[in-house]
C-alpha cells in the first residue's frame, strides 16, 4: 500500500495505491484541478487511473472537485450521513468565481459506514471508514488496518477542550481501531502517543 499526498498549500489531499486500484481522499477547491492533476502525475499516475473517490466532508476545499474527478472515470463512495450536506455546501458555492460542477446524484456508489470494509477490500485495501462528527456532523475518517488514519478536518485531539464531547468521542473511536499515524486535511502527518 502506497499512500501519495497530492495535494497543495491549501489542502492535504491522499491518493491511496493498494496495486490494483487507487482511492482518491478528498480533492480540493475546484479551481485547482490544474494543481490536482500536476500532484497526480508527479506520482507517477494520471487522474482517469484513480478507480475511487471520497472525501471526509462536504466543505469545498475537500469536495469541490469530485464531479471533475468522476468525469475522468472515477466512482464516488458517498457515505449515507454525507447525503445531505452536499446541497447545503453547493447552495454556499452557487455563484462563487469558481467553475463549480455540481455532483451528479445518479451514478455514485452509496454506501454506510459500516459496509466500508468489504468494499474496500475489493479495492486490496485493509480497512474501514469510521464516522467521526466534530468538525462538522458529515466528517468521516479511512482508517487502514496498518493503524494510518485520513481524518480531514478533525481537530487534533491534543488541541481539544474538555468541553468537546463530540470530538472526543470521535477520538476514542479512532484509538479503538489503534490508529498511530494521522493524515490530516491539514498540516503535517503525525502519530498518536499511547
Amino acid at each position: 500500500m502506497k499512500i501519495h499526498n497530492v495535494g497543495n498549500k491549501n489542502v492535504n489531499l491522499y491518493l491511496i495505491d493498494s496495486g490494483t486500484h487507487r482511492l482518491l481522499v478528498d480533492t480540493g477547491f475546484p479551481d485547482q484541478y490544474t494543481e490536482l492533476k500536476d500532484a497526480i502525475r508527479n506520482a507517477g499516475f494520471k487522474v482517469n487511473d484513480i478507480n475511487y473517490v471520497m472525501v471526509t466532508h462536504f466543505h469545498i476545499d475537500h469536495a469541490g472537485l469530485v464531479q471533475l474527478v468522476k468525469e475522468h472515470g472515477a466512482k464516488f463512495l458517498l457515505f449515507n450521513n454525507q447525503q445531505a450536506h452536499i446541497k447545503l455546501m453547493e447552495t454556499m458555492f452557487s455563484g462563487k468565481k469558481w467553475d463549480y460542477r455540481y455532483l451528479n446524484m445518479q451514478d455514485n456508489q452509496v454506501l454506510r459506514p459500516e459496509e466500508s470494509r468489504a468494499f474496500l477490500s475489493k479495492m486490496g485495501i485493509k480497512g474501514e471508514v469510521v464516522s467521526t462528527p466534530g468538525h462538522s456532523a458529515d466528517s468521516v475518517s479511512l482508517v487502514l488496518d496498518t493503524g494510518e488514519a485520513f481524518t480531514g478536518d478533525l481537530m487534533p485531539e491534543s488541541f481539544l477542550l474538555n468541553d468537546n464531547a463530540v470530538e472526543k468521542a470521535s477520538w476514542g473511536n479512532l484509538r479503538k481501531h489503534k490508529v498511530r499515524s494521522v493524515y490530516p486535511g491539514h498540516g503535517g502527518m503525525y502519530y498518536l502517543a499511547y
